[in-house]
């Protein structure tokens, strides 16, 4: 029997999937929450097999409650369900340790389909999705969330992206970092390079994106 928690700020949402999934043969509702916190605390308790989370919910961020709680219990799979199928998402939920994202309008044999898919230790994600995500890692694996293009970055690299992208200039960037503006202009280079950026507006949209700095 899958052991499913479903979290949801609808009420009508968490009635519908209750019904649905405890009308399988193999699957049961275990737990239910309406918010992040509360998910983390129901997950720690029951221990789920699955976790069902919506992304649009009060409170702790979606993304940083799948965290959590694949770090206090590792053996759950979870899947990001939402009505917003926007790669962001996707990526996002990628690198928090989803092993699949749903759409609401793709009705409950998605949700089923996604449900066993997890379970058998496969990745459930729309077509095309995982290959979009890839990155010069290598295609993405269950287990092996997609990483930041941040992280190819030097801590350095990463401190003077932070500077330029606020509009400084490379000589201001240098000062405020205490580095020569030769040191500085290396760092720049490699940046660019790694990220595949070349020019100054590129990477205040780059930065923005990847919330180094606020729009």
């Amino acid at each position: 029997m899958i052991r499913v928690l479903v979290a949801d700020d609808h009420l009508i949402v968490l009635e519908a999937l209750r019904l649905q999934i405890n009308a399988e043969a193999d699957m049961t509702v275990v737990a239910e929450a309406t918010n992040g916190q509360e998910a983390m605390a129901m997950a720690l308790e029951h221990r789920p097999d699955v976790v069902l989370m919506d992304i649009a919910m009060p409170g702790i961020n979606c993304f940083d409650a799948l965290r959590r709680i694949h770090e206090k219990v590792p053996d759950a799979r979870s899947i990001v369900f939402t009505g917003l199928p926007e790669n962001s998402y996707i990526a996002e939920s990628i690198r928090a340790g989803a092993s699949g994202f749903v759409c609401k309008g793709g009705g409950f044999d998605r949700m089923r389909a996604a449900i066993h898919d997890v379970m058998a230790g496969r990745l459930h994600y729309p077509p095309g999705a995982l290959e979009d995500m890839a990155t010069d890692q290598g295609p993405v694996r269950l287990g092996q969330p997609v990483r930041s293009p941040l992280d190819k970055l030097t801590v350095r690299e990463r401190e003077l992206l932070g500077v330029l992208a606020q509009g400084y200039s490379l000589k201001e960037a240098a000062v405020i970092l205490n580095v020569s503006y030769k040191t500085a202009d290396k760092h720049k280079a490699a940046l660019m390079k790694k990220l595949g950026i070349h020019d100054r507006v590129e990477l205040a949209r780059f930065a923005i994106r990847e919330k180094i700095i606020q729009a």
